[in-house]
């Protein structure tokens, strides 16, 4: 049972412009867009969040507590400020993609953390040692959750709860988003809240190294602790929540670039085992062809584009041999996690046809990763790669059906956009 709490959030003080103090989550700003923010604001978040680096670095003297130090300032100076009521924070996040435009609700509380194994919140990634080592550093040195973990939550009986908006606090809009955030305070609107996600599943969209991170630091104050009653601060994460069927929650795919050299003739060969192909020159095609492969799946087929770097041509695969890509995978895995198209690609084209496998990929340099289909097409026309596969997104169900399995995505098998702001609310861990 998912336990949520408000909190007192640490915030910009009302003076203070948030366009230009909130930031991307660290692990999607590029080095160029770090010393943008670095620029756009002496109070921006991300010289707490990515803390400015510097050759001469010791322990004692790193980005971690230079971090610290610009936190411990801002708090003293003014610039940041806790709330003087704890609060669940309602926050909509306007925004365009494709020509259309969208609304995403979310929620920020407290939420106690729980080990995977007992299932309350559920993951569908795998975490990596380096970045989880880092965002240690920075939690040990600041004593302070900066970034949300984002998730989904989905009710287990439909209801009709409606958490009010509370007290605005900002609305404003910065990078073409408009950002609205409010305080609910009102002890039966936060009780409604509460009774809500207990009887929900909560399930990471993204985060997972903040999530472990912030387990791992639990476990660790508490192992110096004389005692404990599990009600420390440390007991708890700063999350976000939004209900998985919003109508503003949108998923991206991530496409794959090859840069394995291969023979286009011999490729499609051992293609055609497992797959329909239909084929055309990109020049004329590729919209179409991204067209025909959103269809298919939304027939619930499995179906790519890939980009030949031979003769410039797009194909269309189609799966036609379901049972045989399968027999690929790990017996082990769920039918839920077999369906993936990500997995489907992998096992049916990546390794069969191309020899790439998990160690290749772990490796790096066989596989790389863009969003956009026209920067894919220039990758392989300008012979950056060697060939490309674009994907349909990973719908929100099919997320939700691995983690219920007790599966894990592959890497980059979603792409939730946008980004939660980092900034808006910042949870002290005191």
């Amino acid at each position: 049972m998912a336990d949520v709490r408000p909190f007192r959030a640490l915030r910009y003080a009302p003076t203070a412009d948030p366009a230009l103090a909130i930031a991307p989550p660290y692990d999607v700003i590029s080095p160029a867009e770090q010393q943008a923010l670095y620029k756009r604001s002496a109070h921006n978040v991300v010289r707490v969040e990515y803390g400015v680096q510097r050759e001469s670095d010791t322990e004692s003297d790193s980005r971690y507590t230079r971090a610290a130090a610009d936190l411990a300032r801002w708090r003293a100076e003014g610039v940041l400020a806790l709330d003087e009521r704890p609060a669940i924070y309602g926050y909509r996040q306007e925004f365009e993609w494709a020509g259309e435009r969208y609304t995403r609700q979310a929620w920020f509380a407290a939420l106690r953390l729980e080990e995977w194994e007992k299932g309350v919140v559920k993951p569908h990634e795998h975490t990596l040692a380096n970045p989880k080592a880092d965002r240690m550093s920075l939690l040990r040195a600041t004593r302070t959750q900066i970034s949300p973990v984002y998730s989904l939550f989905r009710e287990r009986a439909p209801s009709d709860t409606q958490i009010p908006d509370g007290e605005p606090l900002f609305d404003f809009d910065a990078d073409g988003q408009r950002h609205t955030l409010s305080a609910v305070t009102d002890e039966r609107d936060i009780a409604a809240f509460q009774a809500m996600l207990a009887a929900s599943d909560v399930y990471i969209a993204d985060g997972h190294h903040r999530y472990e991170t912030a387990l791992a630091y639990r476990d660790e104050v508490r192992a110096r602790a004389s005692s404990w009653t599990g009600e420390e601060p440390e007991n708890f994460v700063l999350m976000a929540l939004t209900r998985h069927d919003d109508p503003g929650l949108l998923v991206l795919p991530t496409h794959r670039l090859v840069h394995k050299p291969f023979d286009a003739s011999d490729a499609m060969k051992r293609i055609h085992h497992h797959f329909g192909v239909e084929s055309a020159r990109t020049s004329d095609h590729l919209s179409a062809a991204m067209r025909h492969v959103h269809d298919q799946g939304r027939g619930d087929e499995t179906a790519f584009a890939m980009i030949s770097v031979e003769g410039s041509r797009v194909h269309v695969l189609t799966l036609a041999d379901r049972a045989g890509v399968e027999a690929l995978m790990p017996r082990e895995q769920s039918e839920a996690w077999k369906r993936l198209d990500v997995n489907v690609l992998q096992y049916g084209v990546l390794l069969d046809v191309f020899g790439i496998d998990d160690a290749a990929l772990k490796a790096g340099g066989a596989i790389s990763y863009v969003q956009d289909p026209m920067d894919a097409e220039r990758a392989v026309a300008s012979g950056t790669a060697a060939g490309a596969f674009l994907l349909n997104a990973t719908p929100v169900d099919q997320v939700l059906a691995v983690s219920d399995a007790s599966g894990r995505m592959p890497q980059k098998s979603t792409y939730f956009y946008p980004k939660l702001p980092t900034g808006l609310v910042i949870r002290a861990v005191e």
